[in-house]
């Protein structure tokens, strides 16, 4: 078994009145880290990455469902960062009229193809979620811990780094 770090953050939202932004903690974490060609999975309002995708938000690059990006990409990555919908069944109004109706790490389907694709193309990946992800050939470079306190969920951002030598 490797060892990996772990370690807390505050979890003090970016931006207060949209939910698809990092808290300020984890956006330092990665921009600190990232080096190289960076792809971003369910970017929300982020400005973090060459390729930023999301469903809706007008901060992406493009505005297309995960699904489908991935089936038409075959580009090698340094990074890709996913912050996916984990806790849209909630009752108000934003997470009712968002058009993805089930988080990420509740459709066993999607999480197979979304890993099958990080086998494929990336060399690190950052992946901000309620749980920590674990991908073949890749390993735990380092776990934070999100606290945003009060009745928030705890969750984990994970530095997933590939265990072979780099994608050309």
């Amino acid at each position: 078994m490797r060892r990996f770090e772990v370690e807390a953050l505050s979890g003090i939202p970016l931006v207060n009145d949209y939910q698809g932004a990092f808290p300020l903690s984890v956006d330092n974490v990665i921009r600190q880290i990232l080096a190289g060609k960076v792809l971003h999975f369910f970017s929300g309002s982020s400005l973090i990455g060459d390729e930023r995708i999301d469903i809706e938000h007008p901060n992406a690059t493009k505005n297309m469902n995960v699904k489908d990006f991935m089936a038409n990409d075959n580009r090698s990555w340094d990074w890709v960062i996913l912050d996916p919908p984990y806790n849209i069944t909630r009752t108000d109004k934003k997470l009712n009229t968002y058009p993805l109706k089930g988080s990420v790490s509740s459709d066993v389907i999607f999480r197979r193809k979304l890993k099958l694709y990080l086998q494929q193309y990336a060399n690190n990946v950052f992946w901000l979620d309620i749980c920590a992800p674990m991908i073949k050939g890749f390993y735990r470079q380092k776990l934070w811990l999100v606290l945003s306190g009060g009745f928030h969920t705890v969750r984990v951002l994970s530095w997933l780094k590939r265990e072979m030598k780099p994608l050309l």
